[in-house]
């Protein structure tokens, strides 16, 4: 019986980190598609009325690819992290 209770609890941890992996999901894309795309618009219009030259350009292109890319982040990293607390095992006590 110990076993099986054992199991329960396991499938359980696991539901519930999938659980926070599409609450996150669902969360993070309203905020990136209601800050990121407007950050972004934000630095083209910026960009459009000055030029900038040596590292200012670098860091407003690096800005800019940040928040472009940053989704993708989000989610290998969270893909990663589902993956390893999908993994853990809980011990008996």
């Amino acid at each position: 019986m110990n076993i099986l209770s054992k199991l329960i609890k396991d499938n359980s941890a696991v539901a519930w980190v999938w659980t926070v992996i599409l609450v996150s999901l669902f969360l993070y894309s309203i905020v990136w598609f209601s800050t990121g795309w407007a950050v972004i618009e934000v630095a083209d219009s910026v960009e459009s009325q000055y030029t900038f030259t040596g590292s200012a350009a670098y860091a407003s292109e690096f800005i800019k690819n940040v928040f472009r890319y940053h989704p993708l982040l989000f989610l290998f990293g969270l893909g990663i992290w589902g993956y390893v607390n999908s993994q853990r095992r809980t011990t008996l006590q």
